[in-house]
């Protein structure tokens, strides 16, 4: 068989492999700049702080207040898929808990979350979320 007809998944002993050469003019290119250094995403773990900033520990559970705020509602209208999946959610959310029309807004927004063409929070969570909007109307 030719060189021509030969498929090009053959077997090569020698162990080349063939590359198509590409340019790539992003590369050089500078990056484009960040918006500011400051995440205005109210729905971040960084809210409020610089982007780089690394979660602390205490951002990946449960604060005391949230706790005591998660044990305030009945037993079966407690989210806890929320607090598991998404402390520092649950904590900013028992944070302004007193704040009705605050927490109703920042309800609403995780609600209607579609940040990056995402379907949002899994269901167990979004349908805890729409319960605790429907608990403030």
């Amino acid at each position: 068989m030719s060189n021509a007809n030969a498929n090009t998944l053959d077997f090569r002993p020698s162990g080349s492999i063939d590359f198509e050469p590409v340019s790539i003019p992003a590369a050089s290119a500078p990056a484009a700049p960040v918006d500011d250094k400051i995440d205005r995403d109210p729905l971040s773990i960084n809210f409020g702080r610089e982007k780089l900033h690394k979660p602390a520990a205490a951002e990946r559970m449960l604060a005391g207040t949230t706790i005591d705020w998660l044990i305030s509602f009945p037993m079966e209208a407690r989210p806890k898929a929320l607090c598991e999946k998404y402390p520092h959610v649950a904590n900013r959310l028992a944070g302004e808990w007193r704040d009705t029309a605050r927490v109703r807004g920042s309800l609403q927004a995780l609600v209607d979350d579609a940040r990056w063409g995402s379907a949002g929070y899994p269901a167990l969570v979004q349908g805890e979320l729409n319960k605790l909007l429907a608990r403030l109307a």
